[in-house]
């Protein structure tokens, strides 16, 4: 697995990899924690630059220790990127049903009763570059899910950040997908090319977007995989153990790391096309354009093993 191409020495720790960049700083990885398999669609869409400036400088801003050493930025151009980055950016949202496979093998059938080991999924990320030039992120916006039961969610990097239990989400025939809370909704649309089959590559800039290796982050808040609900048992968690003091003291300097096992990929669209109450509320900058429908989109059927870095945000 690359991970990127300023590392000049990697020293083995067992059980996890310190790597030595360039300029002398340090980064802890353990790699392949858990596994989980994700099917969906993920879709580009263009809004208004300041306002992704805003929330990027409001995250800093909550995290009163580090925030000001925290570089995040937001990309300059990405391929075949059909807006003005003067004023425009662009958001990645995720319409998905995510199966935790490394929990669906190892919780007993008591905490099954009470955590999900696979739920339906809307997700808005906003894709960064991070300190290291050219090292690309996506941040964790907000998170909705119609689960009735406790979620760690294995893709970010606290169980419970950015997530908004809704009522409902509903699928309907003609691929129109209606979120609820109340009597606040949210509709969008998908379209999938059903003709695409096998190991289709397509859009190969979502590579750029997320970087070749998946990086998630819910900073500013605080590492989380849920350990003391799901117990110590779990094998992340056992493992995880060990570096807990390490954890808090980085706080939520912290990305997921995803390295793709396994993907089908297709050619999609998605259009939002209704957001009320608090939906506008959640996601202004994506409210105030609709309808907007996606410059990009695929279908996805990935599996994924997923594992963490650590500091990921600062120098």
């Amino acid at each position: 697995m690359e991970y990127n191409k300023f590392i000049s020495v990697l020293l083995i720790s067992l059980p996890g990899l310190i790597i030595c960049n360039a300029n002398g700083s340090q980064q802890r990885i353990l790699p392949d924690l858990r596994r989980s398999t994700v099917k969906g669609v993920a879709g580009r869409f263009v809004v208004n630059r300041d306002a992704l400036e805003r929330e990027i400088q409001s995250r800093k801003q909550q995290d009163g220790v580090c925030g000001q050493d925290v570089v995040i930025e937001l990309p300059q151009s990405l391929p075949h990127s059909s807006y003005n980055i003067s004023y425009q950016g662009e958001i990645l949202l995720a319409s998905m049903t995510l199966t935790d496979d490394t929990l669906a093998a190892e919780l007993s059938d008591e905490l099954k009763e009470e955590i999900s080991t696979s739920f339906k999924l809307f997700a808005v990320y906003l894709p960064v570059i991070t300190w290291m030039t050219e090292e690309h992120a996506l941040l964790n916006l907000c998170l909705f899910s119609d689960s009735t039961k406790k979620i760690t969610n294995p893709s970010g990097t606290n169980t419970s950040g950015e997530l908004i239990q809704v009522d409902r989400i509903e699928e309907a025939d003609d691929g129109t997908v209606t979120i609820r809370l109340g009597d606040d909704v949210m509709v969008y649309q998908i379209q999938d090319d059903v003709k695409c089959n096998g190991e289709t590559k397509v859009g190969k800039d979502f590579d750029k977007v997320s970087g070749k290796v998946i990086k998630i982050t819910n900073y500013p808040l605080s590492f989380d995989w849920g350990c003391e609900i799901i117990g110590s048992e779990i094998s992340f968690c056992k493992h995880l153990d060990g570096f807990r003091c390490e954890l808090e003291r980085t706080g939520g300097d912290v990305c997921s790391l995803m390295s793709v096992t396994l993907s089908k990929r297709s050619p999609a669209t998605m259009k939002i096309v209704n957001m009320t109450g608090v939906f506008r509320e959640m996601i202004p900058f994506l409210a105030e354009t609709v309808p907007n429908e996606s410059f990009e989109a695929e279908l996805i059927d990935r599996q994924l093993s997923t594992g963490i870095v650590y500091p990921c945000l600062t120098p």
